[in-house]
């Protein structure tokens, strides 16, 4: 149901596939969660604590909590595909911090107190 993934793919998102080549956060920090897997947890009465939108593309990123320490991140490409990731807290919130101080991303919805 998941997978690491190590390489560059082109998902549509025109930037490359994989989560960190988009946003300030180590590669080994995330692990690639499977479309189901994804939908079923941020889908239904999921509740989504922060989203962010990049201006420059139609780019989005979601951000649930799974468990106590995790979080489900749902990155949607330009082209609307939906990419998920588990990500853990401590790493989430300061890759959140980077994110948001950089030029590009604007906070949509919640804050950062809620991560």
């Amino acid at each position: 149901m998941s997978s690491r993934e190590l390489g560059p793919v082109d998902g549509g998102s025109g930037r490359g596939g994989h989560l960190a080549d988009v946003l300030p956060i180590d590669r080994a920090a995330i692990e690639s969660l499977s479309w189901t897997l994804g939908s079923r947890v941020t889908g239904g009465d999921a509740t989504c604590l922060l989203e962010l939108r990049d201006r420059s593309t139609p780019s989005a990123l979601a951000v649930f909590e799974a468990t106590e320490y995790t979080y489900v991140v749902r990155f949607r490409t330009p082209v609307g595909r939906e990419k998920f990731f588990g990500v853990a807290a401590v790493d989430l919130r300061s890759m959140l911090a980077d994110l948001v101080a950089q030029d590009g991303w604007e906070l949509d919805r919640g804050g950062l107190d809620a991560i």
